[in-house]
């Protein structure tokens, strides 16, 4: 089935309301809008495919575009439930996929303790789903709002090629890296699996990270990273990682992202 031409009226609306400063990497890559709005131009490389290609779903004229670009549509126009909805039954006649929600409890102690935190942090589990975040984390990093896992959205995702900073060395070698291992240490974890089959799958240069790269790094425990962040234009920023393990339950990881310039004040 074609994408039905109504949802050029839907798109347009989207894109007109969104503010390109909100989009983490954005200015650094396009320059500064004044204005809201992103343009047809611009969807196309935050989605991941082309500039015409992204025109031809506007105009109705994409048969059944994939789930993946129409996920990476929804986090980048800042889709609700309702929107994500009108877009699928719009391009493909058929419901969203459900999204996938870890199933683990968190501690309210644990909880209570991440959402005072000034800066972001988040609980995972060892297949590096997101149990719960605070509202820092939210802003700097609103992917998380969507039950994307984290391993799946920085290998994959084209906005975390954007916001990133020296996206392959820095950030996907050592977490590529880190899902090899963790596989070796936990073969039966089906979960983990699907993570790892999924990345292959969705990126080519993930799976060639998975496969042939030979870096070794076991956890972010104290990495300094660079990254864009949503609202502060071409502005870099440098954070640091902080990891913890509760002893009460391993599978469990509790990090923290501090601005280094925090860090060296502290």
């Amino acid at each position: 089935m074609a994408s039905d031409v109504q949802i050029t009226r839907f798109l347009r609306k989207w894109r007109g309301r969104r503010d390109p400063n909100q989009v983490a990497g954005f200015v650094a890559r396009f320059g500064e809008r004044t204005k809201l709005g992103l343009l047809q131009a611009e969807m196309g490389p935050l989605t991941g495919v082309t500039a015409g290609w992204y025109q031809k779903l506007e105009a109705g004229r994409v048969d059944k575009p994939s789930k993946q670009w129409l996920e990476n549509i929804v986090r980048v126009l800042e889709l609700n439930e309702a929107e994500r909805m009108t877009l699928y039954l719009y391009t493909r006649g058929e419901d969203p996929p459900m999204i996938w929600r870890p199933t683990a409890a968190v501690d309210p102690s644990t909880a209570a303790l991440i959402r005072v935190q000034p800066w972001a942090a988040y609980l995972s589990d060892w297949c590096w789903d997101v149990l719960l975040y605070n509202e820092a984390c939210e802003h700097d990093w609103p992917w998380m709002r969507h039950g994307v896992n984290i391993m799946i959205w920085a290998l994959t995702y084209p906005e975390a090629r954007l916001q990133l900073i020296d996206w392959e060395e820095t950030w996907a070698k050592p977490m590529a890296s880190q899902l090899r291992l963790r596989a070796r240490q936990d073969p039966g974890n089906q979960r983990l699996a699907q993570v790892i089959a999924e990345i292959r799958e969705r990126d080519r240069v993930a799976a060639r990270l998975l496969d042939d790269d030979l870096t070794s790094v076991a956890h972010p425990d104290g990495h300094r990273r660079w990254l864009y962040l949503p609202g502060h234009g071409n502005e870099e920023f440098e954070v640091v990682f902080r990891a913890y393990k509760p002893h009460s339950d391993e599978t469990q990881r509790l990090m923290f992202v501090v601005p280094v310039d925090h860090a060296m004040a502290a």
